[in-house]
C-alpha cells in the first residue's frame, strides 16, 4: 500500500510538471508571436500609428523592468544610431528631413524592443522547444542559442571595453568624437568580441555533439530553471 501511494505521488508530480511545462510553452509561443507582430508593425505601420505602437511597447518595457532586466544597452544603441543617422540626413537632405530621420531611428528602436522583451522574459530552452514546432531541430537550436548568448555577449563586450580603457586605448566617448579613433574600436573591442563569440560557438557545438544532438528524431528540452523558482 505504501508503494502504491508512492507511485501515485510520483505520477501526480509528473502530471503537474507536464501541465506547467505545457502552459509555459504555450505562453512562450504567444510571446514569440506577439514579438514578431510588433516588430513587423514598426516597419509597416504609417507614421500616425507609431504612437499607439510606442505605448504598447512601453508596456513590454515596464514588464521587462519589473522582472529586473536592464535596457541600458538597447538605449545606448538607439542613441548611437540617432547620432549617426541624423548627420547623414542633414548632409544629403538638409535640415528639412531631420524629422524623417528621427522617425527612421524610432522605427528601428520600436522593432528592437519586442526582441529585447522576448529574450529577457523567455528562457532559451523554451524558445527552442516552441521553434521546433515549425522549424527543424537544428535551426531551432541555433536560433535559441543565439538569443541566449545575447546577454552574455553584452557583458563580455562591457568587460573587454573596460579592460582596453585601462590599457590606454583611445575609445572613451570623448575620444570617439574624433573619427581617427574609430578604427581603434574595431581592433580593441570588436575583434576580441568576435574571437570570443567564435570560441564560444565552437564550445557549444562540441557540447551538442558529445550529447548526440541531432541523432534523436524528436529532441528533448531541458526544464527551465526559472520555472522552478
Amino acid at each position: 500500500m505504501w508503494a502504491r501511494g508512492q507511485r501515485d505521488g510520483k505520477r501526480h508530480q509528473q502530471a503537474k510538471f507536464t501541465a506547467s511545462k505545457l502552459s509555459s510553452s504555450h505562453y512562450c509561443a504567444l510571446a514569440l508571436l506577439l514579438s514578431v507582430v510588433l516588430s513587423s508593425c514598426a516597419f509597416f505601420l504609417p507614421d500616425s500609428g507609431l504612437a499607439w505602437l510606442f505605448m504598447v511597447d512601453m508596456l513590454l518595457v515596464i514588464h521587462g523592468l519589473y522582472l529586473k532586466n536592464k535596457i541600458t544597452a538597447l538605449l545606448r544603441i538607439a542613441l548611437v544610431q540617432l547620432a549617426v543617422t541624423l548627420p547623414f540626413y542633414y548632409l544629403f537632405h538638409g535640415d528639412g528631413q531631420l524629422f524623417e530621420g528621427m522617425l527612421v531611428v524610432l522605427r528601428v528602436f520600436l522593432a528592437l524592443l519586442p526582441g529585447w522583451w522576448l529574450s529577457s522574459t523567455q528562457p532559451p530552452e523554451r524558445l527552442g522547444e516552441v521553434l521546433c514546432w515549425g522549424l527543424p531541430a537544428k535551426w531551432a537550436f541555433v536560433i535559441a542559442a543565439s538569443i541566449g548568448l545575447l546577454p552574455f555577449m553584452l557583458q563580455e563586450t562591457k568587460e573587454i571595453y573596460a579592460m582596453q580603457r585601462l590599457r590606454g586605448a583611445n575609445i572613451s566617448p570623448k575620444a570617439l568624437r574624433n573619427p581617427k579613433n574609430w578604427p581603434e574600436v574595431i581592433h580593441c573591442v570588436l575583434l576580441p568580441v568576435l574571437i570570443q563569440l567564435l570560441k564560444l560557438s565552437k564550445q557549444m557545438a562540441t557540447a551538442a555533439k558529445f550529447r548526440h544532438f541531432g541523432k534523436a528524431p524528436k529532441p528533448t528540452h531541458w526544464p527551465s530553471t526559472r520555472e522552478d523558482k
